[in-house]
């Protein structure tokens, strides 16, 4: 099962990091490969999720994930639908001063169907590296280049 880990530190204040993260709803406008995002239901720091990615016009995937939120700290993604054998995304958020945010990054997934299987150990990488990216173009988006 392939695994990406990074870490990177960035001029926001873990807060808006960590919201920006938070915020499933939003992953369409920004991230490369996701269609839809809708949370369907919370419970208290839990959210469940209706979840779409795309691969051009051919190929596209909806599955559900359940997003536990440590605030402001740790924010875990994982989904026990039947496409996946496993699926996690773990986010750690460290404030190494005020103005600054640490990000830890993992993504871990392996598909049950042995197609699915090698598209998803394909693109496990650069899949991974454009979302950490696409949070960081984000956070400049918002909060620009100093996180102020």
């Amino acid at each position: 099962m392939p695994v990406h880990r990074e870490s990177r530190v960035l001029p926001y204040r873990r807060d808006q990091f960590f919201d920006l993260v938070a915020d499933v709803e939003s992953y369409p406008e920004f991230l490369p490969l996701w269609r839809v995002a809708h949370i369907y239901r919370r419970e208290g720091d839990v959210y469940y999720t209706d979840q779409q990615v795309g691969i051009g016009l051919l190929m596209s995937q909806r599955f559900h994930s359940r997003t536990e939120l440590n605030r402001p700290t740790d924010i875990e993604v994982t989904s026990d639908d039947s496409i996946f054998d496993n699926f996690r995304i773990a986010w750690h958020f460290e404030s190494p001063t005020e103005e600054s945010c640490r990000v830890d990054f993992e993504m871990s997934c392996d598909a049950s169907s042995p197609m699915m299987s090698y598209i998803m150990d394909l693109m496990l990488l650069e899949t991974a590296r454009s979302m950490v990216q696409a949070f960081e173009a984000r956070a400049r988006n918002i909060y620009g280049a100093g996180g102020d």
